[in-house]
């Protein structure tokens, strides 16, 4: 079983490459079986980005993470035969995952109306950049083109130096946004399919997902005739009021500490306990002035001591490098530890979802194929003959005959 015990018993067939895996990666999570399809070159996320894990040429961490705990099959898509062992899995599944262009399987003659014909429950998630209709729909895409489409951000991290990523602000949205919506829909389709016998066609993609992520984007932009500035919420430059008590602030020690005082009562809290109760009376800029002398006289740690102290909103400002580390990050199971490629132990990031009862340790992603003899015989009832068929006809690919 990968990740937890909540969709035990479902069945799901993917066939996804880089960012859409992370749907897959979401289900098996939960506790979904994920058989993860892969052809003669794989899913390029396993090598994709730096810096590589246990090796020079060893697999990324977009690969650890999305795929993890799910099971890697061989089968050639281009073959004839390769196609037949696709549609006798998706008859024994619950959900198929599309992860590539949208329209791949149908092109493959495998689409949802000839797979649900063997299987009336089947869920078909489309998932891609574009989608399969509109204007757009035969462009490739990759993952800042989402949210440069978007009105979100036209930056490509790899554009910069390393020290300059490190400092940047930004994080690609509808790469990261897309697996999660998507999963949303798959598990509500198999809720329905469930209850009514109906499974359902639905699509999702990167670029959407991203357009849809702020409520006061593109929203704004479709009511420009209704649109009004609430009373008492900005200043006159567009700063919100009470600006300096929600920022970020440098502590003595170099580190920084993001204030959150603008309800009155942490306000008057922090007030008292820095011996301040003058700064309730005065404007915003001075206020700004006084909080970044203020803070700077103590360390990052001593602050947090007074806010838990004192019952004082805020919290730190972490690098990734002192999240790791984080008190908190820790002590709510965020890490858990699995064996990697090499054998040494691996320190991973778990799933924000958390569950009473239940620890977090999800398989190794899988190595390509590495999984073909095993679910063939058990899902399909292939025996050794009729194996060793398939490879010779290069419809099916397995790890153990490398």
């Amino acid at each position: 079983m990968a990740g937890y015990d909540f969709l035990r018993g479902l069945k799901v067939l993917e066939v996804a490459q880089l960012g859409p895996s992370s749907l897959g990666g979401y289900l098996a999570d939960m506790g979904a079986e994920v058989i993860k399809i892969e052809g003669a070159d794989g899913d390029p996320v396993r090598h994709t980005g730096s810096p590589a894990v246990s090796a020079p040429d060893g697999v990324g961490f977009l690969h650890l993470r999305w795929n993890r705990g799910k099971k890697s099959v061989g089968v050639n898509l281009d073959s004839e035969q390769g196609r037949v062992v696709f549609r006798r899995l998706a008859a024994k599944s619950d959900v198929v995952i599309e992860g590539m262009r949208a329209g791949y399987l149908e092109r493959l003659g495998l689409g949802f109306e000839t797979l649900r014909a063997d299987n009336r429950k089947l869920v078909f998630c489309s998932l891609s950049g574009l989608g399969s209709t509109g204007p757009y729909h035969t462009l490739g895409s990759h993952a800042p083109a989402f949210d440069a489409f978007a009105a979100l951000s036209a930056t490509n991290l790899y554009a910069l130096t390393s020290a300059q990523r490190a400092k940047a602000d930004w994080a690609p949205i509808g790469m990261n946004a897309m697996g999660l919506n998507a999963a949303l829909g798959t598990l509500a389709a198999v809720i329905r399919a469930r209850a009514t016998g109906e499974g359902a066609s639905i699509e999702v993609t990167g670029a959407e997902s991203a357009a849809h992520w702020l409520p006061d984007g593109v929203d704004r932009a479709l009511n420009t005739g209704q649109l009004h500035q609430r009373p008492g919420f900005l200043h006159e430059d567009g700063k919100m009021i009470g600006w300096p008590r929600l920022h970020a602030y440098e502590t003595s020690d170099g580190r920084q500490i993001f204030f959150q005082a603008t309800r009155p009562k942490f306000w008057e809290r922090f007030c008292r306990a820095v011996e301040r109760t003058d700064l309730q009376t005065v404007d915003d800029e001075l206020i700004f002035r006084e909080l970044t002398a203020i803070f700077r006289t103590r360390r990052a740690s001593e602050w947090m001591e007074l806010f838990l102290s004192k019952g004082i909103a805020g919290g730190p400002v972490n690098t990734v490098e002192s999240l790791a580390t984080d008190p908190h990050f820790l002590a709510r199971e965020n890490v858990y530890e699995v064996r990697g490629p090499d054998g040494k132990p691996l320190r991973l990031a778990a799933t924000p979802v958390k569950t009473p009862g239940q620890s977090f340790a999800p398989a190794l992603a899988p190595g390509q194929w590495q999984h073909t003899q095993q679910v063939l015989t058990d899902v399909l009832g292939l025996g050794a003959n009729e194996m060793r068929d398939l490879l010779d006809q290069g419809a099916i690919y397995s790890h153990a005959a490398r």
